[in-house]
């Protein structure tokens, strides 16, 4: 165990590798016993090149390794080589010692109330989630709820806007239960699914089997309920098994895009019951929360982004944390395909061809000569004028240097408001950027206007 325990997360050695059991049934044959078929197939899939390694480290070579489900003090057959090498999926890459490694999730290992596979994104967990002003009900009372399931918070009743983070702390409780139950029995699916097998078990007439499923769960996560809206018979159903679930206190988390009272066309008793957890509300992200959620974003993919690459993207995409999370992807593929470095250039040549929308604040030259002037202690018409000395010069600079990051104008535009042309403002910008490389005087300077002129 000491050659593997590095070699997997803390949190899968601690849940998963502990109580592993290994029979060796002849000098190159170790059968690897499982509680259950669930069990076998994650290890099967997951642990499989992390044991080979830590045998190779341990006694210098990697025996073939059988995994089976034990059965009465004994095990059943292991499914043919070819199908298991045809079916699993590649095992993880085991970084090196030496490498840095970023935030890690906790994986998708769940099953259902019936043993399949649940369909989590493995960046969705507390860990990674960001909490802030707009957001820190719903968040506190996620975190609860998968604490303490069943108890002060059933059911909890998220809502808010498309892409504000409903899913990501749905699948957060699903993902922290696990943490705690590895073999709890959870259900998460869209609402639409849970009518599409309804329907499923009305057309097959097995009623039985789909109440046993979804009465049985431990945790039932059902995304945008308000799916159920002019869905009689759905809601008929559902009434019943939140009845159930809620009174055995098992715990139920719901998302809407709306509040219960205004979901249209769903019953009473329905919204009453609802309304009788805790419903809390996302709302909208502030620029500090954008700006925090897209370096979180890019420390799980192991890279950081720069305070002005943060603030560009948090000044032009201001409602959807969804597209705050393709702008990173988009950035960090682009980074990979050019080679270059990571900045403010090479973010907005990334995205400039995306339909972002622009910032809800719109920045004009004369704000940032004004804020400037402020800054600085100068006046407008001197920050603009032709007078010069070192420090008039530096706000100047830093004006221009903010005309050309904050605002869609040329260089010969930004020159026009400073009876500059556009070799001098080439000049200044790029004189800015070399202080700020060497500088951090100058880029906190910098930094703290950004902010100032972004959220308005």
């Amino acid at each position: 165990m000491a050659a593997l325990e590095p070699r997997v997360r803390p949190e899968v050695f601690r849940t998963w590798c502990r109580d592993l059991d290994f029979i060796q049934v002849d000098e190159n044959v170790v059968h690897v016993p499982a509680p259950n078929a669930f069990y076998r197939d994650w290890l099967e899939r997951d642990l499989r090149r992390p044991l080979e390694e830590a045998f190779l480290i341990a006694f210098g070579r990697v025996p073939e390794l059988v995994f089976r489900v034990r059965e009465d003090g004994g095990v059943d057959e292991p499914p043919l080589d070819e199908t298991r090498h045809a079916e699993a999926p590649a095992p993880p890459r085991v970084p090196s010692p030496e490498a840095p490694t970023p935030i890690a999730p906790v994986p998708a290992l769940a099953r259902t109330a019936d043993g399949s596979s649940l369909p989590l994104n493995p960046a969705y967990t507390f860990e990674v989630f960001v909490a802030g002003p707009t957001n820190r009900l719903a968040h506190a009372a996620a975190l609860a709820v998968s604490e303490t399931p069943g108890r002060d918070h059933n059911p909890l009743f998220i809502h808010g806007g498309v892409g504000l983070g409903k899913t990501h702390l749905l699948q957060a409780v699903c993902h922290a239960t696990l943490a705690r139950n590895p073999f709890a029995r959870i259900i998460y699916l869209s609402c639409e699914s849970f009518v599409n097998d309804y329907i499923s078990a009305m057309q097959k007439k097995q009623f039985e089997t789909f109440r046993a499923r979804y009465r049985g769960a431990d945790l039932l996560v059902i995304d945008d309920i308000h799916f159920l809206a002019g869905k009689d018979a759905s809601q008929e159903e559902f009434f019943h098994t939140f009845n159930a679930l809620h009174g055995a206190q098992r715990q139920i988390v719901l998302s809407s895009d709306s509040t219960p009272r205004d979901i249209k066309a769903l019953s009473e008793r329905l919204v009453s019951r609802f309304l009788s957890g805790c419903v809390a509300r996302v709302d909208t992200p502030t620029f500090e929360m954008r700006v925090a959620i897209l370096r979180r974003k890019a420390e799980v993919r192991g890279f950081e982004l720069p305070a002005d690459v943060a603030a560009f993207v948090a000044s032009r995409i201001t409602t959807n944390i969804r597209e705050l999370d393709g702008a990173v992807n988009r950035i960090t593929f682009y980074r990979s395909l050019t080679g270059r470095t990571l900045d403010l250039d090479l973010a907005q040549e990334a995205l400039h061809d995306l339909s972002i929308a622009p910032s809800a604040v719109q920045v004009r030259p004369a704000q940032i000569v004004e804020a400037v002037s402020r800054y600085y202690g100068k006046k407008p018409d001197v920050v603009t004028g032709r007078t010069w000395s070192k420090s008039t010069s530096r706000a100047r600079q830093v004006a221009m240097y903010l005309c050309k990051r904050l605002t869609p104008l040329s260089l010969t535009e930004i020159g026009a408001t400073f009876g500059k042309d556009h070799s001098t403002v080439l000049y200044a910008i790029r004189r800015v950027e070399e202080m700020l490389a060497s500088d951090p005087a100058i880029k906190a300077e910098v930094d703290a206007l950004s902010r100032q002129l972004i959220s308005g």
